[in-house]
């Protein structure tokens, strides 16, 4: 095999003890035995380290054997039964109910789609009264409307299972290779249809099973608190095949003209030089201590690099006989087994005497974040990190004996290296909403283990932020200030004063949600956004149409999950707005956004509608100041109505307001407009409303005299 070349901070996976397992080299997994017991078997793909911090190990090489009998597996029958079609019963793993699950991560950006990995585990009972010879498997799936294929293929007699024999088959990798492993984009695909093709056999044997994301996931086992200005954890999920296809291997990096493992100054040829050694590992949630281990001496040095695969190999085997191979477990090095509920996770190669002495106990109760020790390099290991897999609960006796399990994280932040060549080059990290660390081969990832997004610069627990004329060359470093410390465009207006565009613009608190947010664009742009947006199920929830340089833009914001139910339109002359307002008010349409702009001495409504019962309401698209002031005094003072909505924009050197009142609004028990005002006033009268608790609800921007003027309401 060839050397492998990586950069310097990249994790390579798992080796196992090539004396002790007799499964065969293969980006796929299998093994066979008589129908009574099947072993599971470490697995054996050979790596040779091409820096001084890649990684090898096989954490679980020595585990004792598994015995899985047909009580242990839900085998199904071939849907179809044909005479050129051989008689076997499959199990598969990772399942649960009728599903197979799938690894899902974010993009290596937050605005890439959405990826997902498919690692699929057959077990293949022969019912024949001859040896079967699986040839091939095939895999078909739907990414929208293309049916994708992909065959793996295995060399000739590798798999053959006798009369009565149980084997298994798993489309898996070697080390940081993609091999048979299945990468998937957003929308993923709802079924996989999955056929196993028998030597002698014209038709194959094919199941069609729901595919679904796997529903658990955990805090990170490292935080941000513990690593240094401008350190990340690296990580991606490329470790190795079969149990192993969804651990990680996780170390440490900082910048020095490019992302580096090793401390600035310092060789590599030392454990400590590594940012890793020491940090803290944490416990990704609470459970019990299955078993540890703290005795097992550090391995001498990570390993040099640029040597030769006989060299590691003799290097992997002195520090086993001299260091950890008398260990139960010792490949792990010094470790946790710690059980999450009907899981199990593994934290692997700490430091030697490092581990929280109160947790050196089985059944001890472990906390979310609590300590458990420090990253080293101990076991069956090239070079200080932290290795972490998932294993379903079977017993407290052997915590390897489940079936494997994709490992998900519900916090942090994480962004593919080579869309973050340095520090704040790119702000688009994807926050990890129960998903994977994206990795494909040679795309790692830098992690930022928080709740907080790593280049959020202000308090992330205010109620609201609210900016008003920003300038338009301005508007997105602006912009991205706020977002991403946890607040999302719920209000954007633009506007033009002297030929210069300006905007304004509201936030709220995000929460989970999944939003999109764009401007400048152009009639046709956002035609194309909103189809795209909306097809991946998001809703419009705010359109601003405004006038720039003479041209006619939009900004608009959408959110994931909110109802879709909401009617839309654009750049509609205002006669063909009026003439189809009676019919949508029938049709149980309610409007919320009616921004106009006037183009070529026509007016132009861009508006947004949704079915929502207000108790009634008001709408009037073109109103001059004094018209405002009148249907205010009406509308409000003597009806009273709530102003939900105003948008200005200019007729020649004189503003007109678009305004919708509702008779019900929540969060409007109390409430006040104020008209134009200057931008210090504006200021003013917002730090006041926002002392005494109440919120933004509408700013609207227009020129008057050549000098910029807002309306604004505030409510609670």
């Amino acid at each position: 095999m060839s050397k492998k070349t990586s950069p310097s901070i990249r994790l390579a996976g798992a080796k196992a003890d090539l004396k002790s397992t007799p499964e065969k080299e293969s980006s796929d997994l299998i093994s066979r035995k008589q129908v009574s017991e099947i072993p599971k078997l470490s697995i054996s793909p050979k790596f040779k380290p091409g820096t001084v911090v890649s990684i090898w190990h096989d954490p679980v090489q020595e585990a004792k054997t598994r015995t899985i009998t047909i009580s242990d597996l839900k085998f199904e029958k071939a849907p179809i039964k044909m005479l050129s079609m051989p008689k076997v019963s499959l199990s598969f793993e990772p399942m649960e109910g009728d599903k197979i699950l799938f690894h899902p991560t974010p993009g290596f950006t937050s605005q890439h789609p959405s990826l997902a990995q498919v690692s699929v585990r057959a077990y293949i009972l022969n019912l024949e009264s001859s040896t079967l010879d699986l040839d091939s498997v095939l895999f078909e799936y739907h990414s929208g409307n293309e049916l994708l294929k992909k065959t793996a293929f295995l060399p000739s007699d590798q798999l053959q299972i006798g009369p009565n024999e149980l084997a298994f088959w798993q489309n898996s990798r070697e080390y940081h290779e993609n091999g048979d492993v299945i990468f998937l984009e957003y929308p993923f695909p709802t079924s996989l249809k999955i056929s196993f093709k028998f030597k002698g056999f014209e038709v194959p044997v094919s199941y069609t099973k729901k595919l679904a994301p796997y529903p658990v996931s955990f805090g990170f086992p490292m935080d941000s608190s513990d690593l240094n200005e401008g350190e990340y954890v690296s990580g991606y999920s490329m470790h190795g095949g079969g149990d192993q296809v969804f651990a990680y291997d996780f170390g440490v990096v900082g910048y020095q003209s490019s992302w580096n493992g090793i401390e600035k100054g310092k060789k590599g040829n030392e454990n400590s030089h590594n940012l890793i050694w020491g940090k803290p590992i944490r416990a990704m949630a609470d459970g019990v201590v299955l078993r540890f281990e703290n005795n097992i001496p550090n391995n001498w040095a990570p390993f040099p690099p640029n040597k030769t695969e006989e060299f590691y190999d003799q290097l992997g085997e002195k520090q086993k006989n001299e260091l950890w191979g008398s260990f139960p477990y010792g490949g792990s090095g010094n470790h946790f087994y710690i059980r999450h509920g009907d899981l199990v996770a593994l934290y692997a190669h700490m430091q030697k005497g490092s581990l929280t002495p109160e947790l050196m106990k089985a059944g001890a109760i472990v906390k979310k974040g609590q300590i458990l020790g420090k990253g080293g390099n101990s076991g069956s290991s090239s070079a200080p990190h932290l290795h972490v897999h998932l294993k379903t609960f079977k017993n407290n006796n052997n915590p390897e004996s489940g079936d494997f399990r994709p490992l998900l994280f519900n916090t942090g932040f994480v962004i593919g290296a080579a869309e973050y060549p340095s520090p704040g080059s790119n702000i688009y990290w994807s926050k990890l909403k129960n998903q994977g660390i994206p990795g494909q081969k040679d795309k790692w990832c830098l992690i930022h283990p928080s709740s907080t997004h790593p280049l959020c610069k202000m308090p992330t627990n205010w109620g609201e932020v609210c900016r008003h004329g920003i300038p338009s060359e301005n508007y997105q470093k602006e912009f991205d200030k706020i977002w991403p410390c946890g607040y999302y465009p719920i209000w954007i207006d633009g506007f033009e004063v002297n030929g210069k565009t300006y905007f304004n613009v509201i936030f709220r608190p995000s929460g989970e949600l999944s939003w999109v947010s764009r401007h400048h664009m152009t009639g046709a742009v956002y035609q194309k956004e909103f189809e795209k947006w909306t097809g991946q199920g998001y809703a419009l929830t705010h359109v601003n149409s405004y006038l720039s340089g003479g041209k006619t833009l939009y900004a608009a914001v959408w959110v994931h999950g909110k109802s879709m139910d909401f009617l839309a339109y654009h750049g509609k002359s205002l006669k063909w707005h009026e003439d189809n307002f009676k019919n949508h008010c029938q049709q149980g349409w309610v409007p919320t956004n009616v921004s106009c702009v006037k183009s070529n001495n026509s007016t132009l409504v861009t508006a947004l509608w949704e079915k929502t019962n207000p108790g009634g309401f008001y709408a009037k698209p073109a109103m001059t100041l004094l018209e405002f002031k009148e249907a205010f005094g009406q509308f409000t003072g003597k009806e009273k109505f709530k102003l939900v909505y105003l948008d200005a924009y200019q007729n020649g050197p004189l503003p007109l307001l678009s305004g919708i009142w509702y008779k019900n609004a929540p969060n409007y028990s109390t409430w006040f407009e104020k008209f134009n005002l200057s931008g210090s006033q504006f200021q003013s009268e917002y730090n006041n409303f926002l002392g005494n608790g109440f919120l933004t609800r509408v700013i609207a921007g227009y020129s008057q005299v050549n000098q910029a003027k807002f309306e604004g309401v505030w409510s609670k």
